[in-house]
């Protein structure tokens, strides 16, 4: 097998966010759960070609397999192209738990595309939400959009939780291991708290994943792509 570190979502070295990939051809599911472990990326992506378009991957956290990880999916990619599994400028298939998925690369640029988006159960009782990162209930929302919490999906269920302020944002204080028991008893995997409340960007964000293993995500690709589809929605 072939073992990569790939820094996705940059172009400078150490910055992005990290990940994990193997590149193997019959590795078995405990195997790669004690690997994912043992290195301790958020994510750590397994992949297996089946021939020269598709490729089986799977994703591990350091305690549990998840259906999808955007950045680890990049990350894959560019280990397969560094090790001249693929070539630039071609359209690619992964199948995922979260189902075949394209990815094409444009002159060295990976674009995944996600799992169909969905919006699940609407979070009124934001009184419980603000407990959780020890902020006043009435920061939740938005100033000018009507945002209430809502689980959305394109390959993971996450909670989304506007935020009115950027300083309300960076001064939330986790309580790990009940964000852990509230995503569980909510059959999410996280929650990705968000503000609009900034001017280089349309939003920005933070994303907490204690029930697998992952405290806070430097940057995540699944939950940017529910965010995307969760403002469509709402706006």
């Amino acid at each position: 097998m072939l073992y990569y570190v790939i820094d996705a979502f940059t172009d400078i070295k150490f910055g992005g966010n990290p990940a994990g990939v193997v590149i193997h051809k019959n590795l078995t599911e405990p195997f790669m759960q004690k690997f994912a472990t043992e290195v301790r990326f958020s994510e750590t992506a397994f992949v297996k070609p089946l021939n020269e378009t598709t490729f089986e991957v799977k994703f591990f956290t350091p305690t549990n397999q998840v259906e999808l990880c955007g950045h680890a999916t990049i990350a894959s990619f560019k280990a397969l192209l560094d090790n001249h599994n693929i070539k630039d400028n071609q359209s690619y298939l992964m199948y995922t738990l979260a189902g075949t998925l394209p990815v094409e690369l444009k002159n060295s640029i990976i674009w995944m595309e996600q799992s169909m988006p969905k919006m699940g159960e609407a979070f009124h009782a934001v009184e419980d939400l603000a407990k959780l990162f020890s902020i006043d209930y009435d920061q939740i929302g938005d100033e000018t959009f009507n945002l209430t919490p809502h689980s959305v999906s394109t390959g993971l269920w996450d909670i989304m939780l506007p935020v009115k302020t950027k300083a309300a944002l960076y001064d939330l204080k986790p309580n790990f291991q009940a964000i852990a028991h509230y995503c569980e008893a909510h059959a999410v995997g996280g929650i990705h708290a968000f503000t609009l409340d900034c001017k280089l960007s349309v939003a920005e964000s933070r994303n907490f994943c204690p029930l697998y293993g992952i405290d806070e995500e430097s940057a995540t690709g699944t939950s940017t792509g529910a965010l995307t589809y969760y403002l469509y929605e709402k706006l």
